[in-house]
């Protein structure tokens, strides 16, 4: 896939290019500090996935996406937002302009590339800090207790599949859920990569959002 760099200075993009060089499946067609110029190669170089930075020269980077993916006239486009941190303006503001992803501008780089290949199969990807930051702005959320509906619902998982999809639903990644649970990195992939096939979903966001709208996370009355 092709990979355009959008804004953030030269030592970003370097950083980034080496990041990413050793996938194989992507290439990085451009890369500009100019947010302005960086709209102007969306639109000749059509690029696969923009990768935004937030804090870009002479143009801020939602505004950027916002002219890239948030316009229509770029459908086959996607983005993903790198920021210093996961603030709230910062993340609600790029959901809101079309990205689809976004990151932490120290992203391991796994991460990143995970990022690229997720938003243009036309899923969505958050690091834990930024979904954390979704979920909190939203539905301040709590695992719900044990109810009939909800038992009913989900009856297909297991105790412990609940237990990893809620925790995953409340923004934790992989890791953090391993730490929680006390168990490894591969047993909570191997649980959610069940509840998925289980529930028919197709990618980790859709497993999130299907965990709210069933209520087994539900928000906390009154706060």
């Amino acid at each position: 896939m092709r990979v355009l760099l959008a804004g953030g200075p030269t030592s970003v993009h370097s950083r980034i290019g080496q990041l990413i060089e050793s996938a194989p499946d992507i290439q990085i067609v451009a890369a500009v500090e100019s947010g302005v110029e960086g709209v102007r190669l969306a639109h000749d170089l059509r690029p696969d996935v923009v990768l935004i930075y937030a804090h870009s020269e002479g143009t801020d980077g939602i505004e950027i996406a916002r002219k890239i993916v948030g316009s229509g006239e770029l459908p086959d486009a996607q983005a993903v937002m790198l920021a210093e941190s996961a603030a709230d303006d910062s993340v609600l503001g790029a959901l809101k302009s079309g990205v689809r992803g976004f990151l932490e501008r120290e992203a391991k780089p796994e991460a990143l590339v995970e990022a690229i290949r997720a938003v243009a199969r036309g899923e969505a990807h958050l690091s834990p800090a930024a979904t954390r930051c979704v979920l909190d702005k939203m539905f301040p959320f709590a695992l719900s207790g044990p109810g009939d509906d909800i038992d009913q619902l989900w009856s297909e998982l297991t105790p412990r599949e609940r237990e990893v999809v809620s925790l995953a639903a409340l923004g934790l990644d992989n890791k953090e859920i391993s730490s929680r649970l006390i168990v490894s990195h591969f047993t909570v992939k191997t649980h959610i990569n069940r509840a998925m096939a289980k529930l028919n979903v197709r990618s980790r966001a859709q497993l999130v959002a299907e965990v709210h709208r069933s209520g087994l996370v539900r928000a906390r009355i009154g706060e």
